[in-house]
């Protein structure tokens, strides 16, 4: 009983973590619209306190065309009606949602070294990747975004918001996405998102 109310408490104290965090991210600007923007940067998603379970993933998107069965989890595959594909990865033990990616392909590095910061427009990232979440800071100054690579690395991108638009400040990568997204699909699928 003590466990559970503690627990209960521990999450709340997590969500108003989260909505302290993200109380920005929806605020973009007009021209970066983009529909059913789930691609979260990762140290965002580890914030949440709620994991929805296959049942609600289900629910949302409906049955996935592709279930993929590994030892320490499991991850589907949906084809979206843009020709995009969904994929969610779920925990083996609880079948926990652990990750969700919306992509049409895995863009590679070489196609973010040729963006020029303080130049570049979030606009102008969506040619790349159109599935991208931009999250504002509490001040709706600055924001970032992730973008997963088809070398299994991942681009970080800074923005900072002038003029009703957001700029790209900065980009970082890291030579191994921390999530481990590309690394855990199986080849036959990684292939799927290596065209161009």
């Amino acid at each position: 009983m003590i466990k559970a109310r503690a627990a209960r408490i521990s999450m709340g104290v997590l969500a108003l973590m989260l909505c302290i965090f993200l109380s920005g991210a929806d605020q973009a600007d007009e021209e970066i619209t983009l529909h059913n923007e789930i691609n979260t940067p990762y140290y965002y998603r580890m914030l949440l306190s709620y994991a929805p379970d296959q049942q609600t993933v289900e629910r949302q998107y409906g049955k996935p065309d592709i279930v993929r069965k590994e030892q320490d989890y499991t991850y589907e595959i949906r084809k979206m009606p843009d020709g995009s594909e969904l994929i969610t990865f779920y925990t083996s033990n609880s079948g926990h949602l652990m990750d969700q990616w919306r992509l049409s392909r895995l863009p590679e590095r070489s196609e973010f070294e040729a963006l020029i910061p303080e130049v570049t427009l979030a606009q102008d990232i969506k040619q790349i990747d159109p599935y991208f979440q931009l999250i504002a800071d509490q001040t709706d100054e600055t924001g970032t975004s992730e973008h997963r690579l088809r070398d299994s690395g991942l681009a970080t991108i800074k923005y900072r918001h002038a003029d009703g638009r957001w700029i790209m400040d900065s980009i970082q990568y890291m030579d191994q996405d921390p999530s481990g997204f590309v690394s855990k699909l199986r080849a036959e699928d990684r292939a799927e998102f290596w065209s161009s």
